[in-house]
């Protein structure tokens, strides 16, 4: 990905220099370290951000045009903020369109703005290219036009931008962590409440390592809805049952699960143990890290896969290998599959002396048991949405500045 000085470089000879305001903005990827469809239960989740980012550069217009162009779809697109339209070929577009308008609602009046953006978060592996978009987005847009937005009111806005104008059902987790993330810190979200806590994640013998199955995920959409179904099938039986008001998953304890067990179908029995025993594995994980118990931490995430695997059945054969072969490698603490399930990525926990060769294992196992070449990106926990302070006059170019 270029510098930011080399996009600087890039956007001033495409759009030159009015003179207006303008800046530079980053904001990561995010990798759910635990805590997997326990989110559409009011439950719990841990994600950390990732050291992959989508930069973007503004700078204000006299009138209320955005021109925005991409350079990883080497696309540039013009709206007008007055007359917001979804665009049913370039999709990218609307999570910019889709804030802008969220911004709007709000009560703001945007200025016309040129935007160049790139990134280096793999797209369609489940780790939220598109949250970093629209929360690098709402930062610039909000900036620019110096606007006060809260950093939770932001995640909110983003999460919105999503759900009504893209138009896609997304919960707050990706928001939240693009936003609200810290370095060396994952981030406990309560999906019930919004409420969050930042968990250290300080110690640097470990790295968290990334491994994409690139399996085509084919059945997610379909099985999702199954998932939820099954789920609120759960919820019903258990607020009849157990005699208090139970609203989600979130309200039953595992050893009432364990009690009925014999009542409930097979399938809604084994979705339930999953989510309440994923609850208490998130909060777990949570003590874990802050004692800077790793072993704990990392017997979770083998736990959570199996509960995925067996109880879930979200997994496929491609993620199961990954995990698999991942646990034969030497200073692998844990290994779980991680987002919506059917491929994608599993996340790893490693001892940083046993990286290299985690990867080359991986790498030479993966392909040896599937024919695919896996992607694998190494992370430490990142620092959320931020500026980027570059002196164009000869200062530090890329510094990064303050998140706000």
């Amino acid at each position: 990905m270029k510098s930011v000085d080399e996009l600087w470089e890039f956007f001033e000879n495409r759009y030159g220099d009015n003179g207006l305001k303008k800046g530079s903005y980053s904001a990561p990827g995010r990798v759910n370290l635990i805590g997997e469809h326990t989110d559409y239960n009011d439950g719990f989740v841990l994600p950390m951000a990732i050291e992959k980012n989508v930069t973007m550069l503004g700078q204000l217009r006299h009138d209320r045009k955005i021109k925005v162009y991409s350079l990883d779809y080497d696309t540039e697109l013009c709206f007008n903020l007055d007359k917001l339209e979804k665009d049913e070929e370039h999709t990218w577009v609307n999570y910019v369109m889709g804030v802008a308008d969220e911004i709007e609602k709000k009560g703001h009046k945007l200025k016309g703005m040129n935007l160049v953006f790139t990134g280096n978060v793999p797209q369609g592996s489940g780790l939220s290219s598109s949250a970093a978009l629209e929360v690098v987005t709402a930062m610039t847009m909000a900036d620019l036009n110096e606007l006060d937005i809260d950093p939770v009111e932001m995640a909110l806005l983003c999460q919105a931008a999503e759900n009504n104008f893209v138009g896609v059902a997304c919960g707050i987790m990706d928001q939240y962590i693009s936003r609200l993330g810290h370095r060396d810190h994952a981030l406990l979200i309560d999906c019930r409440t919004n409420e969050y806590e930042l968990i250290p994640f300080k110690d640097k013998r470990y790295r968290i390592v990334i491994c994409n199955s690139k399996a085509r995920r084919g059945l997610v959409d379909s099985e999702y809805n199954t998932r939820r179904s099954e789920c609120n099938q759960a919820v019903a039986f258990f607020n009849e049952k157990l005699g208090r008001n139970i609203t989600a998953l979130r309200d039953v304890k595992l050893n009432e699960v364990g009690q009925y067990r014999g009542e409930l179908s097979d399938s809604v029995y084994r979705r339930a143990h999953h989510v309440v025993s994923e609850n208490e594995r998130v909060l777990a994980s949570v003590e874990a890290l802050k004692n800077n118990d790793f072993e704990k931490f990392g017997q979770l995430m083998i736990e959570s896969h199996q509960s995925l695997r067996d109880d879930y059945e979200v997994s496929c054969r491609e993620l199961d290998c990954l995990v698999d072969v991942a646990l034969k490698q030497e200073g692998v603490l844990g290994a779980r599959m991680t987002g919506a399930g059917f491929g994608g990525c599993t996340v790893n926990l490693v001892d940083i002396n046993y990286v290299e060769v985690f990867i080359k294992g991986i790498k030479e196992g993966y392909k040896r048991e599937t024919g695919i070449e896996p992607e694998i990106y190494v992370s430490r926990p990142a620092e959320g949405a931020r500026r980027l302070e570059v002196d164009r006059d000869g200062g530090n170019p890329g510094k990064e500045g303050k998140n706000r």
